[in-house]
């Protein structure tokens, strides 16, 4: 049986298209399944038309798909790669940024650091939390990145 690797946030374009590469990179994993998971089923379609068309000029052996639903991503799963965002991730990271320095702190642009930082792990933890949650009761084998 196939290894079934699910990417959790696959609309992403950086973290989709990033992680897929990756993954066809490595012929430890030719032969696995690939399931795409994104809420917004737009962004979704984009990163599955693209894997698929990457797939066949390539010609590598891989199965790829891709649910807006949760439980039927994770469904059989061993691995869960999960990179996702809340909100608009650039309008939020400009606050994370601009509000620090208001009151005269420095902040590291982006998510990593300074109240930013926190701002963005108060607004990510709970529904990654979320996420672990349904692996752990559906999966309790299944190692979750």
């Amino acid at each position: 049986m196939a290894t079934k690797i699910v990417l959790v946030g696959a609309g992403s374009a950086q973290f989709g298209y990033g992680t897929l590469g990756d993954i066809f990179q490595s012929k430890t994993l030719y032969g696995s399944e690939i399931v795409l998971h994104d809420i917004n089923p737009a962004a979704l379609a984009v990163t599955e038309k693209t894997a698929r068309e990457f797939l066949a000029a390539e010609d590598l052996p891989f199965t790829v798909s891709a649910t807006t639903d949760r439980k039927t991503a994770l469904r059989g799963a061993e691995f869960v790669i999960i990179s996702i965002e809340v909100g608009d991730r650039f309008a939020l990271w400009d606050l994370d940024w601009q509000i620090p320095q208001q009151y005269g702190i420095g902040q590291v642009y982006g998510e990593n650091g300074g109240p930013g930082g926190l701002f963005h792990s108060l607004r990510i933890i709970p529904p990654i939390l979320d996420i672990c949650a349904d692996v752990r009761r559906h999966l309790p084998k299944c190692l979750d990145i």
